[in-house]
């Protein structure tokens, strides 16, 4: 069954849907490493991101399923290293709003929990994405984590995320998206944390 999940930034300033989602067209995970973790303190808001591991919630999907409205001028972007992956995220609240690699050619986004509005019901992230299939990056997790959790990338993720982008590339899925402009550019110029800010951040990830 595909749904159409709306997309809320947490002031609602952004809005947008992410269209036909399905088991079939992403893929839950909850990512515990530390570029996730150092993100999330980049924005302030860690308490909001993060689970009690140090785990991110995300979806993956690809770009062309991912519509932005209202508020699009409020789209930001960074990286943590110069050729760290694209992280967008709204001005107004820093709402993580996705994950992307450097370039459009590999069409995929990772889209944060705190970005979907599941309309507050209880269960109502399981209703539109379905069970967390894999957790990753366990060897930058905190406490006992989950049994199934994978120190790095198990292979049956990469493999899927493999097919995602092949089934994104062919059936058209890539374009359009609200992170690349038609040249390929992106939308908005990233910031470029320095190395002494990343330390600084990693820092507030160990407490």
């Amino acid at each position: 069954m595909q749904r159409e999940v709306p997309l809320k930034c947490s002031c609602g300033a952004v809005r947008g849907v992410a269209h036909s989602v399905s088991l079939r067209r992403g893929t839950r995970v909850v990512c515990m490493c530390i570029d996730c973790q150092t993100y999330a303190h980049f924005l302030g808001r860690a308490a909001d991101i993060l689970d009690a591991h140090g785990g991110t919630d995300v979806f993956q999907l690809a770009p062309g399923q991912l519509e932005l409205g209202q508020g699009a001028d409020q789209l930001r972007c960074v990286r943590l290293s110069p050729k760290g992956a694209m992280r967008w995220y709204t001005e107004c609240c820093k709402t993580p709003v996705g994950n992307t690699a450097p370039s459009p050619s590999v069409p995929f986004v990772g889209v944060p929990h705190l970005f979907m509005d599941h309309g507050g019901s209880p269960g109502g992230r399981e209703r539109d994405l379905g069970p967390v299939r894999f957790w990753v990056q366990g060897q930058d997790g905190h406490g006992q984590l989950p049994p199934r959790t994978h120190p790095r990338f198990p292979p049956r993720l990469l493999l899927r995320t493999a097919y995602l982008l092949l089934r994104a590339k062919l059936t058209g899925l890539s374009r359009p998206t609200p992170f690349w402009d038609a040249k390929g550019k992106p939308t908005v110029e990233p910031l470029v944390l320095s190395r002494e800010e990343r330390a600084r951040l990693r820092e507030l990830c160990k407490r």
